[in-house]
């Protein structure tokens, strides 16, 4: 790996040290530098990529559409286009700075990800022993943004490099995706066993909801390639099992789950908080509703009334790239319990979420869209053409963690995920194609020797 290889990996990885300028109106990340160097390097190498322009012109149309109707604000708006336009054309140069070879960057994102799951584990160990450099970094390096989490059986919670468990647990889920099946299904695809086995067991030591979502997802991923009924019948009572054992034995996770059912299912907040009351009575069922939920699990809920009540709003084009923010102003939940869970406004605490509020059914189509056209599914009885569908099956969990609980458009690379999903289906049609031109003519062949 030479120094453009890191430059351009580092943001998948790492995110624990901001630099502050006052003068912008977003946290400026240390990852943030080598991508503006090399994307000068990019323009000046390749000629820019058209194919993009449909896409970033319809971003632009309809975002200055809702800042001219007020749903949105020129700063907000551009703020959030320029920076996915930036990671959008970068990223696309990165794919043809690597010739477009998804399986060689894969392998990339794999030793990367092998790493930072070492340093993890290193992490969690250090703080069994009690030896505070190893597991606090912030003694020795200048992290403003990062921090370690008490909490799991063994009283830290993995996080690496990334500033929260829940990063790792995004970010790492295609890793462990390809660590799971290549340890249970004994194939050295892309790793070995000992590092299947440090990735499986750093991102389960993480004790993070997002990072258990993206176990069951795999697990069902599994069942989906398989395809026979005795796969289905076997992940999902696995899924269940899994489920049961992280309720019953961390805590974190079960005061999640509790609270998402105490707030979607019961319908607590309503019941108890709705309507008139004296001050001294809403505070009494405050602190009532307080024992039974989690600040997380309310912040999801409330970004999800936000996102449902403006896309009623904005149905179609939704409001606009960066409106979820001044949609959130609007229809936020908070003041039921005196504002103390004021999170998450500017990205919806899920990219679902935030689509469906800011780019509406327009935002949701293309999703859908994206995600079924380009998958790739398992060739059942076919071993040559397994790394494709590994890396389809890999890159979606991360895809599928983020719809659901990461609302930042571009956090940690997540672009490059998308076009690593994209021309992995691009390489595989090709393959396709030179494997069934090379059978027909091994037939032509076969059909002139026989004649």
């Amino acid at each position: 790996m030479n120094w453009v290889d890191f430059g351009i990996f580092l943001n998948l990885f790492f995110n624990g040290y901001v630099l502050f300028l006052k003068q912008l109106p977003f946290e400026f990340y240390i990852t943030y530098v080598p991508i503006i160097i090399l994307l000068f390097f990019f323009i000046a190498k390749f000629r820019f990529p058209r194919e993009l322009l449909f896409l970033l012109v319809t971003l632009l149309g309809t975002g200055i559409l809702n800042v001219l109707i007020d749903n949105d604000t020129l700063g907000n708006f551009f703020k959030i286009f320029i920076n996915l336009a930036v990671n959008i054309i970068f990223y696309r140069y990165v794919m043809e700075y690597y010739n477009f070879d998804v399986n060689k960057i894969f392998r990339m994102y794999l030793a990367g990800s092998y790493f930072v799951c070492i340093l993890g584990l290193i992490q969690v160990a250090s703080y069994m022993v009690h030896f505070e450099p190893g597991y606090n970094w912030r003694t020795f390096l200048p992290l403003n943004k990062w921090n370690f989490h008490i909490g799991g059986i063994f009283g830290i919670r993995l996080n690496s490099t990334y500033t929260e468990p829940s990063y790792f647990g995004s970010s790492i889920a295609p890793a462990f995706f390809i660590a799971l099946y290549e340890l249970f299904f004994r194939r050295e695809v892309f790793l070995n066993k000992t590092k299947c086995i440090v990735i499986i067991v750093a991102y389960l030591l993480t004790f993070s909801s997002l990072a258990y979502i993206g176990i069951f997802v795999t697990v069902l991923l599994f069942a989906v390639n398989y395809g026979a009924l005795r796969y289905f019948f076997f992940a999902v009572p696995l899924a269940i099992i899994m489920f049961s054992v992280a309720y019953t034995n961390v805590k974190d996770f079960k005061v999640r789950i509790d609270g998402m059912q105490a707030l979607f299912v019961d319908g607590i907040v309503e019941k108890e908080l709705s309507g008139e009351m004296t001050k001294g009575a809403r505070m009494l069922r405050v602190s009532k509703v307080l024992t039974k939920i989690h600040g997380s699990s309310f912040v999801l809920y409330n970004n999800t009334h936000v996102a449902v009540e403006n896309f009623k709003q904005n149905p179609i084009f939704g409001s606009g790239l960066g409106s979820h923010e001044l949609a959130f102003e609007k229809y936020n939940l908070n003041y039921m319990l005196g504002g103390i869970y004021d999170f998450n406004a500017p990205d919806a605490n899920s990219m679902f979420l935030r689509i469906l509020s800011e780019l509406g059914l327009m935002g949701v189509i293309f999703i859908f869209l994206y995600i079924t056209k380009f998958y790739v599914s398992k060739n059942l009885g076919v071993q040559e053409d397994e790394s494709y569908w590994l890396i389809s099956n890999a890159v979606l969990t991360i895809i599928i963690t983020q719809l659901l609980r990461q609302g930042n458009y571009t956090f940690n690379g997540f672009i490059f995920f998308t076009f690593m999903y994209y021309y992995n289906r691009i390489n595989y049609n090709a393959y396709y194609e030179r494997k069934k031109q090379e059978a027909e003519k091994e037939d032509e062949i076969e059909l002139a020797r026989l004649n």
